[in-house]
């Protein structure tokens, strides 16, 4: 049995590999979770999955970064000068050979 049902008035989403019984193993706020004694997950709830979809597409290609790193944005300018100088560098070290 493995069906994906989307229920639109609760606007909820559920994959099911298996029959689900009882409540969720793990309960993880939008997202549910059943797993049986192996670890295998058997089906995946996602409340509210459009908002959650939309906010996915919108975030397509993005990374949050963590540690020191956190709440730093890196632009696409950034990313050009950074590729740049490791071309320059690739170049010197090819010029050595």
């Amino acid at each position: 049995m493995k069906t994906i049902s989307y229920i639109p008035p609760k606007d909820k989403m559920l994959l099911r590999f298996r029959h689900i019984k009882g409540k969720p193993t793990k309960d993880l706020g939008r997202f549910k979770l059943w797993w049986d004694e192996e670890g295998y997950i058997y089906a995946l709830d996602i409340t509210p999955y459009r908002e959650e979809s939309i906010e996915f597409k919108k975030r397509r290609g993005w990374i949050e970064l963590g540690g020191i790193w956190k709440g730093v944005k890196i632009t696409e300018e950034d990313i050009k000068e950074a590729r740049q100088e490791l071309l320059k560098k690739i170049e010197e070290k090819w010029e050595k050979w």
